[in-house]
C-alpha cells in the first residue's frame, strides 16, 4: 500500500484528522488503512475498548516495520542507548507541559467547556427557535441551520486538537534538522495549530452574530485565542511557512489563511 502511486506521501503527519471535511482522503494511506481495517472488522470500533484493541495493533504493526527496516538496513538498537533516548523524551515532555504555550491551551480547552456548559439553554432556545422558523417557511433559515451547526462543530473539533498540536511542537526533537536541510517537524505541528486558531476565531465570530447577548463572553474566548495564537507565531516564527505534502503543494484552497487579526 505504501509504494502506490495515488497516495501523497506524509500527508497525514500534518493534518486536522477531520477526515470527513478532507478534499484529499483519496490519497492519504492512513484513511486507507483505516477503511481497509473497518471493511475487514465489519466498521469502525464500537466501543472504548475495541477502540484501543485495534489501537495496539496498530502500534505492533509499526514497531515491527520499524524493526524490519532497521534490520534491513543493518542497524541495531543498543538498550541503555534506548533508555537514555527514553528518559530525554520524558524531560522535554515534562518541560513543554510547563511552557506558557502548553499552559495557555490548556486553559483554552476548559474556558470552551465552561462556555457551552453556561451557553447549552442559549443553544437550545436557538434551535428550537430556528426548528420553528423552518416549519414556517421563513426564506434563509434552513443555511442558518447548517452554519449554526457548523461553527459549534469546528469549536469542538479544534478545542482540543489546538493543544495537541502546539505540544507536539514543543516536544519535537528538531536537533536533526537544525542544519535547515529538512523543515522542521515542530513548525508543521505548529501550522496546524494555527489553521485551528484561525478557524477557531473566525467561528466564535460568527457565533457572536447568533448570541448578540453573549458578546463579552465570546470576546473574552477570542482574546484569550488571539493571544494564544500570536505567542505561537512568536515562538515559532517559520510555521506559516511550512508546506505540507498535499495541501500546500496541490493547489488546495480549504485553508482560510491566517483569520483577520483583533484589535488587542
Amino acid at each position: 500500500m505504501a509504494g502506490k502511486p495515488r497516495f501523497i506521501p506524509g500527508i497525514f503527519n500534518y493534518c486536522d484528522r477531520w477526515c470527513e471535511r478532507c478534499a484529499f482522503t483519496a490519497r492519504c494511506r492512513t484513511f486507507a488503512m483505516e477503511q481497509e481495517a473497518n471493511r475487514r472488522e465489519g466498521g469502525p470500533p464500537r466501543d472504548i475498548a475495541a477502540f484501543w484493541k485495534r489501537f495496539e495493533a496498530s502500534l505492533k504493526l509499526t514497531k515491527q516495520m520499524v524493526l524490519d527496516m532497521a534490520k534491513e538496513r543493518g542497524i541495531t538498537f543498543d538498550p541503555a542507548e534506548m533508555e537514555e533516548i527514553g528518559r530525554e523524551e520524558e524531560r522535554r515532555s515534562r518541560a513543554a507541559e510547563k511552557h506558557p504555550i502548553a499552559k495557555a491551551g490548556i486553559k483554552y480547552i476548559k474556558m470552551v467547556d465552561q462556555w457551552f456548559k453556561k451557553g447549552e439553554a442559549a443553544l437550545r432556545d436557538k434551535e428550537e427557535e430556528i426548528l420553528t422558523q423552518v416549519k414556517l417557511g421563513v426564506a434563509g433559515v434552513k443555511e442558518e441551520v447548517v452554519s449554526l451547526t457548523d461553527v459549534v462543530e469546528i469549536l469542538r473539533w479544534y478545542q482540543h486538537q489546538i493543544y495537541v498540536k502546539l505540544m507536539r511542537g514543543l516536544d519535537a526533537d528538531d536537533e536533526d534538522e537544525a542544519t535547515g536541510e529538512f523543515p522542521k517537524d515542530s513548525d508543521g505541528s505548529v501550522k496546524v495549530a494555527l489553521i485551528a486558531m484561525d478557524r477557531s476565531i473566525a467561528a466564535w465570530l460568527r457565533l457572536k452574530e447568533f448570541f448578540p447577548d453573549k458578546t463579552d463572553s465570546i470576546l473574552t474566548m477570542l482574546v484569550h485565542l488571539d493571544r494564544l495564537r500570536r505567542a505561537a507565531e512568536k515562538e515559532f516564527p517559520d510555521a506559516r511557512r511550512f508546506v505540507r505534502p498535499g495541501f500546500d503543494t496541490e493547489n488546495n484552497e480549504s485553508d482560510p489563511g491566517t483569520a483577520e487579526e483583533l484589535p488587542l
